[in-house]
């Protein structure tokens, strides 16, 4: 069977700009080029630079992988090995939480914003697949934590866990609390943190306060049955509400990689490319704050 198109149809092309800088583009094909040399590879079909065009294109703008090879003369599978090698070397450079703690702690911060997000995915057949389902948002996805500071610039992000995980459960699983206290940073949650600083109380000693622990959890009041919220309380969730938000402007620069928008990649690879694109975002806010005027 021909794969040469049909008499008088030839398939057309056209440009796109990618708003990242050429530094991200040269950091990428730098990683590549590294990666190539170690592996004595000989001879490819594009060139570091290429490549890292094309993996930028895919985790950016969420192009279809066969519309992108066919530019390049490769097929879609051909892209698909690009995308999954060069998010593998950009993963490999995400900074582990606790050196991030221990930076927030020495530049005297003391709260740390917390929230989580569903990264959807494709629904799958199979038993497997259950736990991926989100009774709150009603779809199939991915649960992730992410930790901002008070500007909201992304620090860390989790694994990938199942749908079906709670904020909550996600935290406590994963220890964050008991992280952020060992460098005496606090963490800020929404309502969904709520019954977290129920933890603290249950927690009859701790190595860090040396006896009882007195580990703080800032989350906004929560009305109760025939228990409205007073006056005050109602301020002091509006002044907790306005200093939050700054973590949806972390989620915000997180999901402008629209391939987050709907994730067709197989789930094993979900936290390889949340980290792979942490490390983007973080190398354009530096981009962004050192091409900033200083105010000085």
């Amino acid at each position: 069977m021909s794969q040469q198109p049909a008499e008088g149809f030839e398939p057309i092309s056209y440009q796109v700009v990618l708003p990242l800088s050429q530094s991200t583009l040269q950091m990428l094909a730098g990683l590549i080029r590294t990666h190539r040399r170690r592996l004595r590879s000989r001879w490819r079909k594009a060139g570091p630079a290429d490549q890292a065009l094309v993996v930028l294109a895919v985790l950016r703008d969420d192009q279809r992988l066969a519309h992108l090879g066919g530019g390049m003369g490769v097929s879609a599978s051909t892209v698909r090995r690009w995308v999954l090698e060069a998010i593998t070397l950009l993963a490999a450079r995400a900074t582990r939480l606790n050196r991030v703690l221990r930076r927030q702690a020495a530049r005297g911060a003391e709260v740390v914003l917390v929230d989580g997000t569903l990264i959807r995915t494709r629904r799958r057949t199979g038993k497997a697949n259950r736990a991926n389902y989100n009774g709150k948002h009603k779809h199939h996805g991915l649960v992730v934590l992410a930790l901002t500071d008070e500007n909201g610039r992304l620090l860390w992000v989790s694994a990938a866990l199942p749908g079906k995980t709670a904020d909550i459960t996600a935290a406590r699983r994963l220890r964050i609390r008991e992280r952020l206290h060992t460098y005496g940073l606090s963490p800020a949650g929404d309502k969904g943190f709520h019954g977290w600083h129920k933890d603290v109380r249950d927690s009859s000693a701790c190595d860090t306060c040396g006896g009882a622990c007195e580990h703080v959890v800032l989350t906004p009041y929560k009305a109760e049955t025939r228990r409205p919220l007073s006056k005050a309380q109602k301020q002091a969730n509006a002044v907790f509400a306005a200093m939050r938000c700054a973590v949806e402007g972390g989620f915000a620069a997180l999901k402008a990689w629209r391939i987050l928008g709907k994730l067709r990649l197989d789930t094993r690879h979900a936290t390889t490319l949340l980290r792979a694109l942490l490390v983007l975002t973080q190398h354009e806010q530096s981009i962004r704050d050192a091409a900033r005027p200083d105010p000085a």
